[in-house]
């Protein structure tokens, strides 16, 4: 298992062993009592394509010291040593670096060892007599270390990726049950009891009208209707909010732009921090990405008022060459990112946001530091009008 962190997000982390360029030397740890085969061996390093930095050691009690220094990226050792064998060096390898790749070097009649090496853990194995095949034998071994890095970190990303998704799953059907369970209670508690009243305000009025025969009667019955008319009025507008906590029709009404200017206005509204909104020239977006793109904003402007501790927000979305950009950001409290990209799974809000935007091919970047805000960035490409 490769412990060292190879890739970052963007598949670019310069680790030397993992550089395609070749341009980062190598730090070479060489175990060789042989003055000769020693001189013979750096001779070959040097008409490798990239430089390395080789320090010789020839003992094992030297090796071990060298070890307590920091590690090596590459390890060569000769088969038999004053005071041992390699076989004892990789063990201690496996011990506190196994991550460092580790040649061996046999001498002549020693071929039928090398077997043994591989299976104990060794990259690779190199006669000698052949020291001029060592440019070739250490691109082999770091094309190897490359792909099982790379595998290993896709293999992680992916049960990053799935632990995530279930997560996200499982807050969606618990979100669904409780939004279910505040409709229903919104719709008995508040429209059954405003509907039941207006019903029977009706049969008042329908009584009253039976025995109007004089002014004051009359009078009673215009304030039981512009009562009843207010009560509709409210009545209205709990349908229009259970309506809009469900989809919001705003997008469908007015657009994406004004969808979005009632998200601000209300977050305004609240006091707490002030946000501006900047929309300029905004395309045509098929229904599903607007409505993606308001959710990643009211997201967005929820974690704002829950956690950042904010004064100012903005929300930003134009158009870029290529595509769309839509920012959030705001001047709180900030996070933490190297603990964030060492968490296993990330909240639920922005693994949800990353999904929205993944919906549409969106890259989505999270830039921020503690007491510094926080700026979240999301590239959509290649917009197609609706």
């Amino acid at each position: 298992m490769i412990s060292i962190d190879p890739l970052d997000e963007k598949g670019n982390k310069q680790h030397p062993l993992l550089d395609a360029t070749g341009k980062l030397p190598l730090d070479v740890l060489h175990l060789e009592d042989n003055e000769l085969d020693a001189l013979i061996f750096l001779k070959a390093s040097e008409r490798c394509s990239r430089a390395l930095n080789v320090t010789r050691v020839d003992t094992l009690a030297d090796f071990n010291r060298q070890l307590e220094k920091p590690f090596p990226n590459l390890i060569c050792a000769d088969h038999v040593l004053p005071d041992g064998l390699a076989s004892e060096a990789i063990a201690r390898v496996k011990q506190i670096c196994p991550e460092v790749p580790f040649i061996v070097i046999t001498g002549a009649g020693e071929e039928d060892v090398a077997a043994e090496y591989l299976r104990a853990g060794a990259a690779d194995y190199l006669s000698k007599k052949r020291l001029d095949l060592f440019p070739r034998a250490l691109e082999d071994v770091i094309e190897r270390y490359r792909n099982k890095a790379l595998r290993e970190l896709a293999e992680h990303k992916a049960l990053r990726i799935n632990e995530e998704l279930l997560a996200l799953i499982r807050h969606v059907e618990e979100e669904r049950d409780e939004e279910k369970r505040s409709l229903s209670r919104d719709i008995h508690d508040q429209l059954g009891q405003e509907l039941t009243a207006l019903k029977l305000g009706l049969f008042w009025i329908q009584g009253k009208l039976r025995s109007a025969d004089d002014p004051s009667t009359l009078e009673l019955l215009n304030d039981k209707i512009s009562e009843l008319v207010e009560l509709n009025t409210s009545t209205i507008q709990s349908v229009r909010n259970l309506a809009h906590s469900l989809r919001p029709v705003v997008l469908d009404q007015v657009g994406l732009e004004a969808g979005l200017e009632s998200l601000v206005r209300d977050f305004n509204r609240r006091g707490l921090c002030f946000c501006g909104l900047h929309c300029l020239d905004l395309p045509d977006l098929p229904d599903g990405m607007r409505t993606d793109m308001f959710r990643i904003v009211q997201e967005g402007l929820t974690n704002i008022s829950r956690h950042a501790e904010a004064t100012l927000a903005y929300i930003r979305l134009q158009p870029e060459r290529n595509g769309l950009l839509l920012e959030i950001g705001d001047n709180g409290l900030g996070m933490n990112m190297e603990a964030i990209q060492h968490q296993t799974t990330q909240s639920l809000g922005m693994v949800g946001m990353r999904e929205r935007a993944r919906n549409h091919q969106g890259v989505i970047t999270l830039e921020s530091a503690p007491n510094m805000g926080t700026s979240i960035s999301i590239f959509f490409p290649e917009i197609q009008h609706s």
